[in-house]
């Protein structure tokens, strides 16, 4: 809940105490007077009769009655969930690693096509998310800046192939800075980048990088990890053939987990496996990017609607009910003293 003057709804305690503290100085007063008037309780008239439990009651009826029209003057606002609220979404890149280490096998059919085929199946059921992609081996590619179109993203998903790109290496650093180049150029809050790698690196220092830009503007990453510990070796173009070290032997490459989730921790982030049908993609968007479209949507006044007339109602209601209880004209049954009969003359 929010309210359209928020000042009055803070105040509305302290009010409500120092109208409590005025009520009750009254009320002392005006039963010193009356002593001093009646010449005190002792006398059987000073009595004035008045209902303890009308009178208490009364009191609690006329504090609430200042909190609900205090609290009806604030504005109060009630979030109200619509097409357009469910429809909002947030930005955010995603940086995906094409480098050759995504050819390993390790997972079916290979890691490359396990990331882009829950990638795709992830941008289908996005709604209202506006998505830039990234990839990256020795160096980083926008290839598309952010979109509504996910039609246009998952075809370009199809084109894209590791074999194809011609620089060695893979730097999760350069990935890292060229999202936060383009948020930055385009002034883009919030800054959310999602990485889906292998998570190993052969250049530069991310962590460092994550670390610089986290604490500058904000960049929060998240990180999916494909592939396992046990790894598998690195294929070349011809078929049969792997990738060798130059000491002549096959280079084995495994998921770096410590590597993804050192990044993510670093930066506020989450790190999640992505999983052999892209559960990890789940999680991410129930996590992350749900609260984050939430809090977006909480945040647009246009997503809220009135609500000054419950409270509006409930203090009038709450005079109607004073009025009718009248501690000041209700008095107990009181006994009248007897009187002396007059002596008769003779």
């Amino acid at each position: 809940m929010r309210f359209t003057f928020p000042w009055i709804a803070y105040a509305t305690p302290l009010v409500v105490i120092l109208v409590a503290w005025a009520q009750s100085l009254l009320i002392r007063r005006r039963r010193q007077r009356f002593l001093v008037f009646t010449g005190g309780l002792a006398r059987p008239w000073a009595d004035p009769g008045y209902v303890r439990r009308r009178v208490q009651t009364s009191r609690i009826i006329f504090l609430a009655t200042v909190a609900c029209l205090l609290f009806s003057a604030a504005g109060p606002l009630v979030f109200k969930p619509t097409n357009q609220s469910e429809l909002r979404g947030i930005p955010y890149m995603i940086a995906l690693d094409a480098s050759r280490s995504m050819l390993a096998g390790d997972v079916r059919p290979n890691r490359w096509s396990a990331a882009t085929n829950s990638l795709d199946r992830f941008l289908a059921d996005s709604r209202g998310d506006r998505v830039g992609l990234i990839t990256f081996s020795g160096v980083a590619y926008l290839n598309a800046p952010l979109t509504f179109d996910m039609v246009a993203l998952r075809m370009m998903l199809r084109y894209l192939d590791p074999n194809a790109i011609e620089d060695p290496g893979s730097s999760l650093a350069s990935a890292i800075d060229r999202a936060a180049r383009y948020f930055s150029t385009n002034q883009i809050s919030p800054r959310l980048l999602v990485v889906i790698s292998d998570g190993e690196d052969l250049a530069g220092n991310p962590l460092d990088v994550a670390r610089r830009l986290h604490n500058q503007m904000g960049l929060k990453i998240c990180t999916v990890g494909v592939g396992t510990a046990a790894g598998s070796r690195v294929p070349l173009n011809r078929p049969g053939s792997a990738a060798k070290n130059s000491f002549g032997q096959e280079v084995v490459s495994r998921l770096n987990e410590g590597n993804l989730q050192r990044l993510a921790a670093m930066t506020r982030g989450r790190y999640y496996r992505l999983g052999e049908h892209g559960e990890g993609l789940d999680a991410l968007r129930r996590d992350v990017l749900s609260p984050m479209a939430e809090s977006a949507a909480r945040a647009d006044l246009r997503q809220y609607r009135p609500l000054f007339q419950v409270p509006l109602v409930l203090g009038l209601a709450g005079i109607l009910a004073f009025i009718w209880i009248g501690a000041d004209r209700h008095q107990r049954p009181r006994p009248i003293g007897s009187i002396a009969p007059l002596p008769q003359s003779s």
